[in-house]
């Protein structure tokens, strides 16, 4: 058996024992831990060390698992308003600043009023083989948590961006149209003395409340209707303990020095609650030091081979010599092998390049919105081994790249 054929049979059997065993893990459930004996017995055969297992406290549904929230507030608000503007009014804008803080840029300043859970982060190391000490490690990680099912993706997929900017129009419109009224003055009832504008600006809210029930149905928090996570993204995790396999069966092919790092961090779903645990546990012990970091994330669409650049709504962008050497590792296989920014969220590049760390997140993803993309669709069953084959050409060639790097750097 080839390579590629071998290599895309081992992260398809990981990701498919994972999903019998667990079913769909949320950010912090007790399925993701029923992942953890699966995914530290296969990294302890493929490094030959303890897998690490470190817990974190955080607040799952503080971001993305909130988006309905602003719907499930911002509709009876606008009912309300009926009876004084000043309701929608704080409300909508109340609910747009908790969008911003939360779901469009992760800064967690309002995790406080969630309830709080622990999950974990998963990784071993394969020391060098030639017995030196390491010089330098390169990190290759996946999340191994998926996403709550986004109904609107399930049901039709390309409603998805008309759907959520009419929802969010519909709050801020709200929001608007309420400040106005108060300028204005109240209207207590419609009677001979109330204006016009007064009338169109007391019934106009209603035309929000589409939006709002949008918002209000976006995703569902019964985790028997969650992702399963295959693409997204128990592949990752299956290439990342894979890359450290092949050096410990090929140890003369392992780049001199350098310690292999395979990660499983957890609650990428949840705002990137894993690598920021992960980066803050380490920010003081040396592992984050003479680091090269290659997150890994969704491996499934032959045609879309990408270089993740940097996470738009976050403001992140990502070493250029990493996404350079991604590129041409995916080209190199046969696929297009392209650069974009990642269109909305964030994924776990990002902490590790805020600390300056080189870094770059690699996908194989159709970058729109697809009916299984954080739904229940993303099963094994669905994987294209034609993908996972080149990938994983892909991925052994991004290590030798960035341990070439790392060698002329130090000319």
């Amino acid at each position: 058996m080839n390579f590629e054929k071998q290599s895309a049979e081992f992260v398809y059997d990981f990701v498919k024992k994972v999903i019998d065993t667990t079913g769909p893990r949320l950010p912090g459930s007790e399925e993701e831990a029923m992942s953890i004996p699966i995914i530290t017995e296969k990294m302890e055969k493929a490094t030959g060390n303890k897998a690490i297992v470190e817990p974190f406290t955080f607040a799952p549904r503080a971001s993305i698992g909130a988006i309905s929230l602003l719907g499930y507030f911002s509709l009876p608000s606008i009912l309300l308003g009926f009876i004084s503007p000043i309701i929608p009014f704080v409300v909508c804008i109340s609910c747009l600043v908790f969008a911003i803080f939360q779901i469009f840029t992760y800064k967690g300043v309002f995790d406080f009023l969630f309830k709080k859970e622990t999950s974990h982060n998963v990784y071993s190391t394969l020391e060098p083989a030639n017995g030196e000490e390491a010089e330098y490690s390169i990190m290759f990680s996946g999340h191994k948590d998926s996403s709550w099912c986004w109904n609107h993706s399930l049901k039709n997929a390309k409603t998805v961006p008309i759907k959520t900017g009419i929802g969010v129009g519909s709050v801020l419109t709200a929001a608007i149209i309420s400040l106005v009224r108060i300028i204005v003055g109240p209207l207590l009832f419609i009677g001979a003395g109330a204006s016009v504008f007064q009338i169109v600006l007391y019934v106009l809210p209603l035309l929000c409340i589409p939006g709002t029930i949008f918002l209000c149905q976006y995703l569902s928090w019964d985790k028997t209707k969650a992702s399963p996570g295959a693409m997204d993204n128990l592949t990752g995790v299956g290439f990342s303990i894979l890359v450290a396999n092949y050096y410990k069966e090929n140890p003369d092919k392992q780049p001199k020095n350098c310690r292999i790092i395979c990660a499983a961090l957890d609650a990428e779903e949840a705002g990137l609650k894993g690598s920021l645990a992960f980066c803050k546990q380490h920010e003081n012990d040396g592992m984050l030091n003479n680091l090269y970091v290659v997150n890994i994330d969704s491996i499934r669409d032959f045609e879309h081979f990408y270089a993740v650049k940097g996470d738009l709504w976050l403001g992140t962008h990502f070493d250029d010599n990493m996404i350079k050497m991604a590129c041409e590792s995916m080209q190199e296989v046969g696929r297009k092998g392209g650069q974009i920014y990642n269109p909305v969220g964030g994924c776990d590049s990002t902490p590790f390049c805020r600390k300056g760390i080189p870094t770059v997140t690699m996908i194989a993803q159709n970058p729109v919105a697809t009916n299984y993309y954080h739904t229940s669709n993303d099963k094994y069953e669905d994987l294209d081994m034609n993908t996972l084959e080149k990938f994983s050409t892909a991925i052994i060639k991004m290590s030798e790249k960035v341990a070439q790097y790392h060698e002329d750097t130090k000319k």
